[in-house]
């Protein structure tokens, strides 16, 4: 891991693999880090520049003071993308993360030559129900509750080794820093500005999850966005199916690349 010092002082850590003319940035969900990345990232193969950050409050960036909100996640993002120069980015995000770099498109429309939003929480906000808020807000710091949740986020049986990885993760996100991230991502309100997101985009809904509300409150908004419905998979399908990612994210890089 490398880290990165953010403009308010923060320590932030990253890890950088490959190289090539394609430049992704991978943005993790919530209690997550850069780990739920592995398999896509490996699939990519080194001619892929791959940046892969764990956000203020999670991972090896647990340790980072705040805020930690949407809006600072972003222009945590920026400031690792200028440091980098590697503008403009495809950024790849699931989840919250996705939240993110819809937030990041709007802010630093410079830093974003294409978006990969997998399961996607809406800019909208994520509608939980009290009874589903209290739930998630239980999985902080828990890490019984926590790898409940997380086994119910999958369309079949997983392996062991994985819910094992992603519950690590989840166990080193603060039960602090989980609640300050989860009032952010779960109460947003900025879809209206998303509609000037330009750059192309493809909105990746695992069928087993919530796919219309992906494509209502995500997709639609995008003015330059395809809808993809990827069968046989749950929330987590960056670890269900990464052979898949992999496919979308060559397909979006090969025809950003392609000369006009």
């Amino acid at each position: 891991m490398r880290r990165f010092r953010a403009s308010d002082g923060a320590e932030l850590a990253y890890l950088e693999q490959g190289s090539g003319n394609a430049r992704l940035l991978f943005v993790h969900g919530w209690q997550a880090d850069h780990t739920v990345w592995d398999d896509v990232i490996s699939g990519l193969g080194p001619a892929v520049q791959s940046v892969a950050v764990d956000l203020r409050g999670s991972g090896s960036s647990d340790g980072a003071c705040g805020p930690r909100n949407l809006e600072r996640f972003a222009a945590d993002l920026r400031e690792l993308v200028d440091a980098l120069g590697i503008a403009p980015v495809v950024v790849v995000a699931h989840s919250m993360g996705a939240t993110v770099a819809l937030r990041l498109a709007i802010d630093a429309p410079e830093t974003v030559g294409g978006l990969i939003l997998i399961a996607p929480v809406p800019a909208s906000g994520a509608g939980f129900s009290p009874k589903g808020t209290d739930y998630l807000r239980a999985t902080a710091g828990d890490p019984v509750a926590a790898r409940k949740w997380l086994s119910g986020m999958f369309a079949g049986e997983l392996d062991a080794t994985v819910l094992d990885r992603l519950c690590a993760a989840a166990g080193k996100t603060p039960r602090d820093a989980a609640l300050e991230g989860f009032e952010s991502w779960a109460n947003a309100d900025f879809a209206e500005e998303t509609r000037a997101i330009s750059v192309p985009a493809i909105v990746v809904a695992p069928e087993r999850d919530n796919p219309e509300m992906y494509q209502r409150k995500v997709a639609a908004l995008l003015s330059n966005a395809r809808f993809l419905l990827l069968p046989d998979s749950g929330h987590y399908a960056i670890l269900e199916r990464p052979g898949d990612i992999v496919t979308i994210i060559n397909d979006m890089k090969d025809r950003l690349l392609r000369p006009a």
